[in-house]
């Protein structure tokens, strides 16, 4: 025998939304995940694993904090790759541009003045 509740709980499927054919988006995303596949005879979290062991193998960045009177290097310069592996003296920190201006220390162009953006500097061991 059903209860009252039971008989309240009764669904009629008119009242259900229509399903809706889903086979493109799955075998869109069966070929996406075949394409995506490791190399055969490779586990399928072989290269996750591999990701995340090389991943925290890396050193972690250190932060570095410029500031004005810090000897710095210059990489990474796109624009001006001719001063790479200068090295400078920090003369201001532009804290707004996330820059400082460095002026070279010796060889061609000694004395001039460059703002350079604080990813583009590495401070120099030794004495400031």
């Amino acid at each position: 025998k059903m209860s009252s509740d039971d008989e309240n709980d009764s669904w009629d499927d008119a009242d259900l939304p229509p399903l809706e054919d889903m086979s493109e988006q799955i075998g869109a995303a069966r070929s996406m995940r075949e394409m995506m596949a490791p190399a055969a005879g490779a586990s399928p979290d072989a290269s996750l694993y591999e990701s995340f062991v090389t991943d925290a193998a890396k050193e972690a960045p250190v932060l570095q904090v410029i500031e004005v009177g810090s000897r710095v290097r210059i990489d990474g310069l796109v624009k001006a790759p001719q001063y790479n592996g200068r090295v400078g003296k920090v003369k201001q920190v532009v804290e707004e541009e996330d820059r400082a201006v460095v002026v070279l220390e010796s060889g061609q162009g000694a004395g001039k003045e460059l703002r350079v953006k604080r990813g583009n500097l590495t401070i120099e061991k030794g004495l400031k």
